[in-house]
């Protein structure tokens, strides 16, 4: 947080007053008053260190020192503001600011569950060290749902001692998302406490929905809950909005539902809790398409007004978050400021970020200086040594009737009842009839922890595929159509301390190491986007119809319907119960 001393506010105020020459003058651009929506030209506006003292004819001092940018022809934004993401895997988020930020994300409201499930509070703690190193400002929440349900599902956990400690930062402005279950219909004393906590401090309490109906939304919200970013059809949008949510349309690599959604525009009066979010990127996004500059185009080519949809990446998440400093371009604000080439499109010419300019014509200045993680974070992994046997269903019948995990899209999952022929006493894949093994194996233990099951409607025909990376509990997931590979998978996972690993006949075809606490890479943002589209491609050849690289993440997600295998057994995420893998015996 900002230290107003005397000093500073007299300053600023002699900058104002144009007694002293400002830091940097931005001249003669075309101003964007998000207030009053207009359009104002021929504005300039002069920065004292991080901090805008003058918007309009600047007609004060200078000196020598003072940087000047001629913005004739260039309209004048206040920096973006993704405000619900997740940057704590898979790509560092240095690389993240090496691609956003010069396209005029100045600003992140990061989730860290992932990160709190692999590696506990000391890779949450590293991942604050890193994002204080980027050109970028970094705001988080705090995790949650770790693991998302603990009677079904094991990860490195977060202690209540650990919440406390990053709840009451200045720069974390609540609770990450929690999945509504645990504190309706669980009635999770933990979790309530940390709501408590947080309520008291003033902060927010960030909502996952999905699925929440009537009573059950109404209670959520009644506890504190405030935003959900998981309205899928405008009628969702709209009752969230009637209850007083604040509605984060997501626009990002794996869901899309500004289309859906945009036609909200026509019935609301009033927008000020609506807002864009990412949710996840992956890197082929980011790199081609953006961040959440790339929702704010879309944004207006859905028909919302330039004004309303930059409202929706600025002034709105500035004002939800209480980020009283940001949103707009305004004497005593922050000077985060996109000066940009065309409207529509968005084209960033320059980026300012706390006073400085960061950004030109797509690139950073300079880019960050590496960050070192420690030896732990390279040593998340404790299981080691799977034999194929371990993937072994004994069985004495003939045949077995058993429950499979459905695949129904990239996120949602079903239950399908299947014969599996007996194989040397063992129910084994059929690769033939789509049905596949899995395994999920929890990686905090020497001593494997798992269970084994069936899945159908991937398409895979040879291979295997193994995961590191498991919404949100990051133990060990893989699927194959037999046990040696997934064996040969798992171990090599292991071995390169993490990642995304294809295999056929013994042989590794496509990796992803992800070697920091199992879940980020070191690579750069163009290695990462050609190691996905190499396992992705690779996995196609095999027949996979979906793409590898998000339903290893998303399948054993126990925050969505229906089906899932977590380490401890077969769970119905409707029902929250386990229910047994074989249904009958056929002698």
């Amino acid at each position: 947080m900002q230290n107003f001393s005397k000093e500073l506010l007299l300053e600023l105020k002699e900058v104002t007053l144009g007694e002293r020459p400002p830091d940097l003058i931005i001249k003669k651009g075309i101003l964007l008053n998000l207030l009053t929506e207009e359009l104002l030209p021929e504005t300039d506006i002069a920065i004292y260190k991080n901090r805008i003292a003058f918007v309009g004819q600047w007609k004060g001092k200078f000196s020598k020192e003072t940087e000047i940018i001629d913005a004739k022809g260039l309209f004048l934004l206040p920096g973006f503001i993704d405000p619900h993401c997740h940057l704590d895997f898979v790509f560092r988020i240095s690389e993240y600011s090496r691609f956003a930020v010069p396209k005029g994300t100045t600003t992140v409201i990061t989730e860290t569950a992932m990160l709190a499930n692999s590696g506990g509070y000391e890779a949450v703690r590293e991942f604050l060290h890193e994002a204080k190193g980027v050109p970028l400002r970094v705001y988080l929440l705090c995790p949650s749902v770790i693991p998302p349900f603990p009677k079904f599902e094991t990860s490195a956990g977060f202690s209540f001692e650990a919440f406390k400690e990053i709840i009451k930062l200045p720069f974390c402005l609540g609770l990450g998302e929690t999945y509504w279950p645990r504190v309706i219909m669980d009635n999770d004393k933990d979790m309530l406490q940390r709501f408590s906590e947080t309520l008291n401090l003033g902060k927010r309490l960030e909502g996952h929905t999905a699925g929440a109906r009537k009573e059950k939304l109404q209670a959520y919200t009644a506890l504190g809950i405030s935003s959900c970013h998981e309205a899928t059809s405008e009628e969702e949008a709209f009752n969230l909005l009637r209850l007083g949510h604040a509605v984060m349309i997501r626009q990002g690599y794996i869901r899309k539902e500004l289309p859906k959604i945009a036609s909200l525009k026509h019935k609301l009066k009033d927008m000020r809790n609506l807002m864009l979010c990412t949710d996840l990127l992956d890197p082929e996004t980011l790199i081609e398409k953006g961040g959440i500059d790339w929702a704010l185009r879309e944004a207006i080519r859905e028909g919302f007004g330039i004004f309303e949809a930059v409202k929706m990446v600025t002034l709105n998440p500035a004002q939800y978050f209480g980020l009283k400093d940001l949103g707009f371009l305004g004497p005593g604000k922050l000077a985060d400021v996109v000066l940009v080439e065309d409207l529509k499109e968005m084209k960033v010419k320059l980026v300012i970020l706390n006073g400085k300019l960061v950004a030109e014509n797509g690139k950073l200045l300079s880019i960050p200086s590496p960050f070192g993680y420690s030896q732990k974070a390279y040593e998340s992994f404790k299981v080691k040594n799977i034999v194929p046997s371990l993937f072994y269903i004994p069985f004495n019948g003939k045949k077995a009737k058993v429950r499979t995990i459905q695949v129904v899209n990239d996120t949602i999952t079903a239950e399908s009842i299947v014969e599996i022929r007996n194989k040397s006493g063992n129910l084994p894949a059929d690769p033939e009839k789509d049905i596949l093994k899995i395994a999920h194996i929890f990686k905090g233990s020497e001593t494997p922890i798992f269970s084994v099951g069936f899945l159908k409607g991937t398409g895979l025909k040879a291979g295997t595929l193994a995961s590191s990376i498991t919404w949100d509990a990051n133990n060990i997931f893989v699927m194959g159509t037999n046990e040696e590979d997934m064996s040969f998978a798992v171990n090599a996972l292991i071995e390169h301390k993490g990642g995304m690993f294809l295999v056929k006949d013994g042989k590794l075809l496509a990796s992803l190491p992800l070697p920091i606490w199992g879940i980020i890479s070191p690579l750069k943002m163009e290695e990462l986007k050609e190691k996905i589209q190499q396992l992705d491609n690779t996995a196609q050849s095999l027949g996979m119809k979906w793409r590898a690289f998000v339903l290893l993440q998303t399948l054993p997600f126990t925050g969505l319907p229906s089906l899932r295998l977590t380490e401890k057994g077969l769970l119905d995420v409707k029902k929250q119960e386990f229910v047994p893998l074989i249904v009958d015996k056929i002698e």
